[in-house]
């Protein structure tokens, strides 16, 4: 049996060409230049198996859905010239807060736009929890790595605010979640996403005062 048909040769080809076209795309959105598509295409086309291509796509389509992010978040930095301001972590009227929902919501996690201590920015699978000792944990996965994970303790928060002055004032906005944490200070990029920017901020603030009631509840004990 011939295991070269046309059929398999040409599903095969289309694949390949997709994983070609989303690594340029993503190459183009982190500012490659032509020529440097060309060697990025040509590796993408070079996969000769099933395995290659579905290891390849798997591989693109997790860097595109991350590089249309760090796009927004690029577009974000540049709008905004000196210091961003600071946004007070408050409950509001504007937004129906449920903590055990919230909270299960952030256990599950999200794929957000991560700026680390070093000042690296890259996607990550991120999800924060309040654990059995009342330490607000967050976790950090690489999104092909599901068993992967870096964990540290959040010990505050504040937002920052990333706006255009000439552009829409809602449409226009970038949220920023600032995290102090036990490794130093990590940035969430809620792009221009208000309805989860304050879900995740409001219920990690939440977590953080359940975690101070606690940890004074125990001083409190200790001492009497």
């Amino acid at each position: 049996m011939n295991d070269c048909n046309p059929t398999k040769e040409a599903a095969i080809a289309s694949a390949a060409a997709l994983v070609a076209a989303q690594c340029a795309k993503v190459a183009e959105a982190m500012g490659a230049k032509k020529e440097q598509l060309g060697s990025i295409i040509g590796s993408s086309m070079s996969g000769t198996s099933a395995n290659d291509i579905l290891t390849l796509t798997a591989s693109a389509n997790t860097s595109l859905s991350g590089a249309a992010t760090l796009k927004a978040r690029t577009g974000c930095k540049n709008r905004f010239n000196g210091s961003a301001p600071i946004l007070p972590i408050e409950d509001t009227n504007d937004f129906p807060f449920e903590f055990e929902k919230c909270r299960s919501m952030l256990a599950k996690g999200a794929e957000l736009g991560v700026e680390t201590p070093d000042g690296k920015y890259m996607v990550r699978s991120v999800s924060i929890v309040l654990d059995g000792e009342s330490k607000v944990i967050l976790k950090l996965r690489k999104l092909s790595l599901l068993k992967s994970k870096k964990e540290c303790i959040v010990l505050d928060l504040h937002a920052e605010l990333y706006r255009d002055p000439e552009a829409d004032e809602i449409t226009d906005t970038c949220y920023i979640i600032v995290l102090t944490t036990n490794l130093g200070t990590i940035k969430l990029d809620m792009v221009d996403d208000y309805q989860c920017y304050k879900t995740w901020a409001t219920t990690i603030n939440h977590m953080l005062l359940l975690s101070t009631s606690f940890t004074k509840y125990q001083l409190q004990f200790h001492k009497n």
